[in-house]
């Protein structure tokens, strides 16, 4: 069931199976109206296959799906209100601009002046103002995105889904129409749905997040909240960069759990209930380790390792630091300023961090 009063979608206990294979696997939550929502997930998590539900090209084998309160259940595509975006866009090469904009209103009886009106806004929304009587085969591909997405949003749909559509784009290109893309569905005001396997542009983009695996979502947050505070391993593993300590509860105490681990014995808090001996892993960022060649004061979770390589990145150096009973080094991320000492690779050094700083993960 929805979470939400204002729920444009709701998807209720759906699942979807291709043979033996569950492709979705019970998946229920609801997305709200006018939010930016992302299906984040590795290849082969389900995601492309619920949005491909959402837009009709699948029906669930079990569940339902409803789109402004009205169940989709045998309601074909082309009379839902939704449209799609595709990641090879699918930009009809013997039209011009123009008549692709315009090919999905060829049957909603408008007359020209209004059709013409609407081709006009939509790609003046897009930015392609003057363009329309090029041929498709004049186009950059950031230009032929956003004649996809005028095409989409010509027909004025409620829930505008997105199958990974910046994916053919060059980094720096994709970075630009990242930026643009969200101020088009602010200004539009229109629900869009998001289908990606990147992490950082899924950040970006999106209000909420849900991040699928094997067909099931892990975790449904915002950018911020799924950064900060994963629920379970494989979130935090797939979130950006995450060091994970593997241990056992050794004591609960004012609020504090030790563990015990390979490496040493550290604090992090924890409102929940666990007990001793329980296995557990800490979680820690890459931004939030400091790396010193001095011995840290009381009070700081503390772990001697040596530096095994360090990346220059431009803004910040990426370390990576061997410590003792673990099998994989490290990653610490240090901001350049100036200010801080040189830490050369091969040298022995602490790696501390606050307890607060910690997350506790059980699962």
């Amino acid at each position: 069931m929805a979470e939400h009063t204002d729920a444009v979608i709701e998807i209720r206990d759906v699942s979807k199976l291709f043979g033996p294979v569950a492709a979705v696997d019970g998946v229920s939550f609801g997305i709200i109206r006018g939010e930016f929502f992302s299906l984040l997930g590795p290849s082969g998590c389900g995601k492309t296959t619920l949005l491909r539900m959402l837009a009709g090209f699948e029906q669930p084998s079990r569940g339902e799906i409803l789109i402004d309160s009205q169940p989709m259940a045998g309601v074909p595509a082309n009379k839902r209100p939704t449209n799609m975006v595709f990641q090879s866009y699918a930009i009809f090469p013997h039209l011009n601009v123009e008549e692709n904009v315009g090919y999905g209103l060829r049957n909603r009886k408008l007359g020209k002046d209004e059709t013409r009106s609407r081709v006009v806004a939509a790609l003046d929304l897009v930015k392609l103002s003057g363009y329309g009587k090029r041929g498709a085969h004049q186009l950059s591909g950031g230009q032929r995105q956003r004649v996809a997405l005028a095409r989409a949003l010509v027909c004025r749909p409620k829930v505008l889904l997105l199958d990974e559509p910046l994916g053919a784009l060059d980094k720096k290109l994709r970075e630009e129409m990242q930026l643009e893309l969200r101020q088009l569905q602010r200004n539009v005001g229109i629900t869009f749905v998001f289908v990606t396997h990147d992490q950082e542009e899924a950040l970006t983009l999106s209000d909420r997040i849900a991040v699928m695996s094997s067909g099931k979502v892990l975790q449904i947050a915002r950018s911020d909240d799924l950064y900060e505070n994963p629920n379970c391993r494989e979130v935090a593993e797939f979130i950006g960069n995450m060091n994970l300590f593997e241990g056992k509860v050794a004591a609960v105490a004012q609020g504090n759990v030790t563990i015990a681990t390979a490496a040493g014995t550290f604090t992090v808090p924890h409102v929940a209930p666990i007990g001793a001996g329980n296995a557990v892993h800490l979680a820690i960022r890459p931004e939030k380790l400091a790396l010193s060649a001095d011995k840290p004061a009381p009070g700081l979770n503390a772990v001697k390792g040596r530096v095994i390589a360090q990346t220059y990145l431009g803004d910040r150096r990426q370390f990576l630091t061997q410590i003792d009973g673990m099998a994989k080094p490290l990653a610490i991320s240090r901001q350049i300023s100036g200010a801080e000492s040189p830490i050369s690779t091969d040298s022995d050094v602490w790696v501390t961090w606050p307890p607060q700083l910690g997350r506790l993960l059980t699962s």
